[in-house]
């Protein structure tokens, strides 16, 4: 495709090959292939996610029951050693050497047991017999002995005696150490003695402990380690931790303490399991490897002991990624070869459309005679060459028929342009008068929102000092409203200037108006005569805005002028007056409804609240304008002008010159 590219003229290269459809059809098919790869990966995953939890909370159940069961050979071996002394004892007789001996029997015949202790009361088994208190501890080759009775000490007053004898049933001792372990850390199981063994309610007369070293359950155990994947914890009787990976917490720590730190809440289980001599589970969070972990518990038969089995997720997940990592890479092998077929079979296909990809952009470039391939073909790239051959002569003739409109569309916009500037060209300036020591300002401004509009105003002055004033708005915009308004302007100007009132100006505007007005246009106009020397003021609306009076304190209210119909509708019997007068300082402002229906993008109009408040006090008639139109062009913010917009102002104030 390549080699094809590099020969084609340079006019004709429209699409790079990353482009080409060839390509996007590959890719479109590879993304499709990597979308039910990694949908059909999820359904694995999630399947064998069920499956390897389920297989791992199986696992590990089994090794915490192995577990157990291996501290509780051990366990059960030191136990039916205790029991075996104590029997021995009554079989044996009662020489001291003798039972010194079986002390020494007992430590030597089995690897568990480190030392050995048997108290005897006097006369325990038989009236007369003496008193026996002895212990035993390997010592290298040898043994160490002491007596459990001598000046300064005496068992009797010792808490594990005073447990075993007050409760009178075996028990299994918290890990200590004193001088006479040699400072090793040990854990004791004691056994009380009875004259009668059947007769369990009577008082134990002496008792048997042996001792297990700690060691020596570390080492059943296994060595461990604190971030090792699988560990294996021994608690006691009373929940200390007596193995334990972690060196903090070996022999330092219970289970309740656990419980109360930050993974606390997940621990409960367990706790609570273990309180109830059950099995049971729990997910937690480790905070020293900050990892997940699944632990079990598992009580030990025949003794208060527990061992936990905690594994790592991410151990117990290690085959699910395993498998999924496996998926993805055949999957991911099948996408390349699919990739790799496509692209062959594509190339044939692919190779006529770059033809006609070439000359349309040739066509593109305007060079419509540029020959076409594959005009004869019979399949969907023939189809499409014949369609490419109609549409360029059509495209032809639509260039031609274009080019004409928009000769016709610049000499319509030229006219448009003379016509706007004719229009506004008959809109008069705003005059300035002065009499009796008075100024009354003028000031308008017109905005159509097409070239051409519907708005107008225009001011005469009669007398040197009666200002008269029009402000008009046509129902339509564009050219129609332009003509009509032409038309309205100058019967408004005559009507004028036949002398009277307001009201009388527009009944015979009105009555000029309605004449041959087939189209039914009309126009709303305020007409006003405002004496420059005393500020009295008459007008007259026909169907119009209400103006606003602006006080030189800066009160601002809408003037209620009675109103009569719209010239060009109807000949109305009268057209009512109001009469006013302007104080020095004060203003008034006409419109057109362009300003109080003025739209933003939201289509929220202007408003006649937002009206009032953006006439400025104090401003002279230019100035009261310019506010108005600016506050309207800021609330539309872009917004595109719906209709013509005019403003029209008077200011009355004292004089500052002569007369004009």
């Amino acid at each position: 495709m390549t080699q094809l590219i590099a020969e084609l003229p340079a006019s004709g290269r429209a699409v790079p090959w990353y482009r080409s459809l060839r390509t996007r059809l590959v890719l479109w098919i590879c993304l499709g292939c990597v979308a039910v790869l990694l949908g059909a990966t999820l359904v694995v995953q999630a399947r064998s996610a069920r499956l390897i939890t389920a297989q791992s909370e199986r696992e590990i159940h089994t090794l915490a029951e192995q577990t157990a069961l291996g501290l509780h050979a051990t366990l059960e071996s030191v136990q039916v050693g205790a029991t075996t002394l104590g029997e021995a004892v009554r079989g044996v007789g009662r020489d001291p050497h003798t039972l010194d001996a079986l002390l020494r029997a007992t430590v030597a015949g089995d690897d568990d047991i480190e030392g050995a202790m048997l108290i005897l009361e006097p006369g325990a088994l038989d009236d007369g017999d003496a008193a026996y208190s002895w212990y035993v501890r390997r010592e290298g080759k040898g043994f160490y002995t002491q007596q459990m009775r001598s000046r300064g000490y005496d068992y009797h007053d010792q808490p594990w005696w005073k447990r075993t004898i007050g409760e009178g049933r075996p028990w299994w001792s918290e890990p200590y150490r004193n001088a006479a372990t040699g400072e090793q850390m040990f854990v004791t199981y004691n056994r009380p003695i009875r004259r009668n063994p059947g007769d369990l309610a009577s008082k134990p007369v002496g008792m048997v402990s042996l001792d297990v070293p700690v060691s020596r359950l570390r080492t059943l155990i296994g060595q461990q380690s604190p971030d090792s994947p699988v560990q294996r914890i021994v608690l006691s009787p009373e929940h200390l931790y007596v193995v334990h990976p972690s060196p903090a917490l070996e022999l330092k720590a219970r289970l309740e303490d656990r419980v109360r730190a930050v993974e606390g809440r997940m621990l409960q289980p367990l706790l609570d399991a273990v309180r109830e001599r059950r099995s049971a589970d729990a997910t937690y969070f480790d905070p020293t490897t900050h990892i997940r972990r699944i632990a079990m518990v598992q009580p030990v038969p025949d003794s208060a002991w527990t061992v936990a089995v905690s594994v790592s997720e991410q151990y117990a997940q290690e085959q699910l990624r395993r498998t999924t990592r496996a998926v993805i890479a055949g999957g991911l092998l099948a996408v390349l070869v699919v990739v790799l077929v496509l692209w062959l079979i594509a190339r044939p296909i692919t190779r006529p459309l770059l033809a006609l990809t070439s000359s349309a952009g040739h066509f593109a470039a305007g060079e419509f005679d540029w020959p076409l391939p594959h005009t004869n073909r019979r399949d969907e790239v023939g189809l499409l060459a014949r369609a490419y051959d109609r549409a360029r002569s059509s495209i032809k003739s639509q260039l031609a028929e274009i080019d004409r409109m928009a000769r016709s569309r610049q000499k319509l916009e030229s006219e448009l342009s003379i016509a706007r500037d004719i229009q506004l060209a008959m809109l008069p300036p705003a005059p300035t008068l002065h009499a009796d020591g008075h100024r009354l300002q003028a000031h308008a401004s017109l905005e159509p929102a097409k070239a051409v509009g519907g708005d107008f105003y225009t001011f005469f002055v009669r007398d040197d000092r009666v200002l008269w004033f029009v402000i008009g708005d046509v129902s339509d915009k564009g050219v129609p409203a332009a003509l009509f308004m032409a038309r309205a302007m100058t019967v408004l100007e005559v009507a004028t200037s036949l002398g009277g009132t307001p009201d009388k100006a527009l009944r015979v505007a009105a009555a000029r108006l309605v004449e041959g007005n087939d189209t039914c246009m009309f126009a709303t106009v305020l007409c006003g005569a405002i004496d420059a020397g005393t500020g009295e003021m008459v007008l007259a609306s026909a169907g119009h805005e209400a103006p606003v009076l602006v006080r030189a304190d800066g009160h601002r209210e809408f003037i209620e002028v009675p109103t009569g119909p719209p010239l060009g509708v109807d000949i109305a019997d009268r057209y009512p007056l109001w009469r006013g007068r302007l104080q020095p300082g004060d203003a008034l402002v006409a419109y057109t409804d362009g300003i109080s229906e003025a739209l933003d993008g939201g289509q929220n109009a202007f408003g006649s609240e937002r009206l009032l408040s953006a006439l400025p006090a104090g401003a002279d008639a230019r100035g009261l304008c310019e506010a108005l139109l600016a506050a309207a062009h800021g609330f539309a913010n872009g917004a595109e002008q719906s209709d013509d917009i005019t403003v029209l102002a008077l200011r009355f104030d004292p004089s500052t010159g002569g007369n004009a």
